[in-house]
């Protein structure tokens, strides 16, 4: 990445349930309070999270950071998820005041000191770091556009988080549905194509969602020559470059600049990156998106 987010030093620390309920269809809203000490995320980044044994699972989960504030000194995290797996359904079980191990923060973020208008793009469970990137944003007294797509209108959640962030400054909020159930009917990328003609650029973008839509995305800044910042996902299982379980395809220009002497052990090599350590993300001409499943 030529424009990289300071990472701040992760530890792991036992933290406890502040909130956890319905956040939307199929969806929970988890805020974690951490103890003194524990560094506050940027948005893009990750913490892992580990059930107290007896649990269906050995690993811990990595959980992008949907928000954070502070109260009396101590931080509170909070996560948008789906419960779809045993882990997850498990963690979606715990009660106010229940103790979780969590190591972070992890990774890189989003670049938000990145000149041009900022247009959010978030696809499905995507929106989560991108509604923490607004909050910054309107902190920072910026102006956002907010795409947000999905397969149909029951997988538009936390519309009302969205709504709620974008007030703060006077942001604007985009739906649109492969299904044409709710806002313009027609992808992300269509609809970022439209937004673009309307608006006054230079742009940057700052986007989450599938692989797939992330390729688009990232073609479609490459071609426009507009900056572009995605945030990946891939099998997570220590979260620090420690297990090499993460890789992605380096692009042949990254792969052309790739210096072993000046990278740091627990990133990737010459072919791949570590989503964990240098990302979860990267910039769009970082990646080979012919090669990124």
């Amino acid at each position: 990445m030529s424009a990289t987010t300071e990472r701040a030093a992760w530890r792991q620390v036992t933290a406890r349930v502040r909130r956890h309920e319905d956040h939307g269809p199929g969806h929970r809203w988890l805020d974690l309070e951490m103890p003194a000490g524990f560094e506050t995320p940027v948005p893009g980044q990750f913490v892992q999270l580990l059930l107290e044994p007896p649990s269906p699972v050995l690993l811990p989960r990595p959980m992008s950071v949907a928000g954070v504030r502070r109260e009396r000194g101590r931080v509170i995290v909070g996560f948008l998820y789906a419960p779809v797996g045993a882990g997850t359904r498990v963690l979606a079980a715990l009660p106010v005041g229940a103790a979780i191990e969590a190591l972070g923060p992890l990774g890189r973020g989003y670049p938000l000191d990145v000149p041009g208008v900022p247009l959010l793009l978030a696809g499905g469970r995507g929106v989560a770091p991108l509604l923490f990137a607004a909050d910054q944003l309107a902190a920072r007294g910026r102006r956002c556009e907010f795409l947000f797509g999905a397969r149909g209108r029951g997988q538009l959640i936390g519309l009302a988080e969205a709504r709620a962030r974008l007030a703060q400054m006077k942001g604007r909020l985009h739906l649109c549905t492969d299904d044409g159930s709710r806002g313009f009917h027609g992808n992300v990328v269509q609809l970022l194509e439209r937004r673009a003609a309307a608006l006054e650029g230079p742009f940057v973008i700052h986007a989450c969602g599938p692989h797939a839509m992330l390729g688009a995305v990232a073609r479609w800044a490459l071609a426009h020559r507009t900056p572009a910042f995605l945030a990946m996902e891939s099998q997570m299982a220590c979260g620090t470059g420690v297990c090499r379980g993460c890789p992605l395809p380096r692009s042949e220009s990254a792969r052309r600049a790739f210096d072993p002497d000046a990278t740091p052990s627990l990133f990737g090599n010459r072919e791949f990156a570590m989503c964990c350590t240098e990302g979860p993300v990267f910039e769009a001409h970082a990646l080979d998106w012919d090669r990124v499943e």
